[in-house]
């Protein structure tokens, strides 16, 4: 019934869209035609774009105030005002801006753009424009501006794309997620102990060493003491790391789900055994005990994100590294296919009353900024953050391979259970035949209708 109530009011508010702009829609369409195609400058003539965000306004599209981020991103809104005839303001709802979405149900004009780290409710929830409408005028197929697949993922509908990732800005590389283990370098040198990025680089960081030296890595020295390694979140990072997905593609070209895969089994019996072996050396607290206990020192390595990364510890740990999960045995190693929950998105409001307009601020907004223009600058931007070579690496290359891992239409939940199970000692036959169904129907309702854009974004993205 519910499922019912929300078509019929996305159709109402479509229809009422469209009958308020046909009388105009058709005019700006040509005349914006025309501008592209002879490269004249184009001119939206006093259009009034709303963008509003899920931070506070001290924080212009999560860049804190008075940084220089903050100051070229509000420049950037500045430079487009002028460039296309145009205002824009920037409005503040910290959140997901679900709030939104009954606003947006009752005929209420919120904003042009939207701007938030949790798009897949209000995508979901109908209250974005899907981008397909507007592909001549934002080109979301491209992944060095506007994201990789995973990252077109999280705001995508049946198969339709609704936000794009500004991941051309400096800093926009960073998800969030429990996907990488930081590291603390500085008990690693102490102690005389090989660096994880050196596993990494000499093509070692698999799930036999990771399981060989996690001993090695617990530190008692008098009344010190340091956890080898905390786990942070689920075990969805570990089985992308073995080279499990949440669908399979059978001899007919059908996508299926695939939440009980051989790949997803070893990955819950490996965890579980790799716990009973190393009790003593592993702790699976939530991301704030985690954060303490890695500032504290406590910590050799924490399984986080990029986002803690930047945002906490950079400014509270001298030095620190970071690695991916470990590769396993069906993984592709070098390739650190992971997921993540959140990133920065913009997305167009089905109820915006240009939409072509906000779409082409949008693409203008995502350009890379003046002296950030290539991989390389990215790269100096990152050694900022970063002290070594190999973590600057990864920052600027593992969102290449990310995927969405579908938390808020709660298949994350499966790997969650899935992670209690196995540190119980429940075998990866025990946790599949409890939880596999349910999760493979959420699969087949959310993941499945996507593999046709999948397919095509590979295609078109291929190397």
């Amino acid at each position: 019934m519910k499922k019912m109530i929300s078509c019929i009011l996305l159709m109402v508010i479509t229809l009422g869209i469209c009958s308020c702009a046909n009388h105009s829609d058709e005019e700006f369409l040509l005349d914006l035609n025309g501008l592209n195609s002879n490269g004249a400058q184009i001119d939206l003539d006093g259009y009034e774009c709303s963008i509003i965000q899920g931070f506070e306004i001290d924080q212009p599209f999560y860049y804190p105030l008075d940084t220089l981020m903050a100051d070229m991103v509000l420049q950037r809104m500045a430079d487009v005002e002028k460039e296309y005839n145009c205002s824009i303001t920037l409005i503040a709802e910290p959140g997901y801006l679900k709030g939104t979405i009954p606003r947006v149900y009752s005929g209420l004009h919120v904003a042009e753009i939207s701007y938030t780290h949790q798009p897949s409710e209000i995508a979901r929830a109908g209250v974005l424009y899907p981008l397909d409408a507007v592909a001549d005028y934002i080109d979301y197929m491209n992944a060095d501006k506007f994201g990789s697949l995973g990252l077109l993922e999280v705001g995508m509908v049946n198969g339709v794309p609704h936000t794009v990732s500004p991941v051309a800005w400096p800093g926009k590389q960073m998800s969030y997620a429990y996907n990488i283990f930081v590291v603390n370098e500085d008990i690693i040198s102490r102690y005389g102990k090989v660096d994880p990025r050196d596993y990494v680089e000499n093509g070692e960081w698999t799930w036999d060493t990771f399981e060989r030296v996690l001993s090695d890595y617990q530190i008692k020295d008098g009344d010190f003491e340091a956890t080898a390694v905390n786990f942070t979140w689920s075990l969805v990072e570990l089985t992308m790391m073995n080279g499990a997905s949440f669908i399979s593609v059978n001899d007919d070209g059908v996508a299926v789900p695939a939440l009980d895969s051989p790949a997803i089994a070893e990955t819950f019996d490996w965890f579980s055994r790799l716990y009973a072996n190393n009790s003593d050396c592993i702790t699976t607290l939530g991301n704030t005990g985690m954060l303490n206990a890695f500032i504290d020192g406590k910590l050799v390595m924490g399984q986080t994100s990029f986002s803690n990364v930047v945002a906490d510890i950079s400014y509270e740990v001298e030095n620190f590294g970071v690695v991916p999960m470990p590769c396993g045995p069906r993984g592709t190693y070098g390739t650190w296919r992971t997921v993540f929950s959140d990133f920065d998105t913009f997305g167009v409001y089905v109820n915006a009353n240009e939409p072509e307009a906000a779409a082409i601020i949008i693409n203008r907004m995502c350009d890379p900024f003046e002296g950030y223009e290539t991989i390389e600058d990215i790269r100096n931007y990152a050694s900022d953050i970063f002290y070594d070579e190999r973590d600057i690496d990864l920052f600027t290359t593992y969102l290449k391979d990310i995927r969405w891992n579908y938390w808020t239409l709660g298949i994350y939940s499966y790997f969650e259970d899935a992670k209690q199970e196995a540190i119980k000692g429940s075998s990866s036959a025990e946790i599949i035949s409890r939880y596999a169904d349910a999760a493979n129907l959420l699969v087949e309702e959310y993941v499945v209708p996507n593999y046709e854009f999948i397919k095509q974004y590979e295609e078109y993205n291929k190397d």
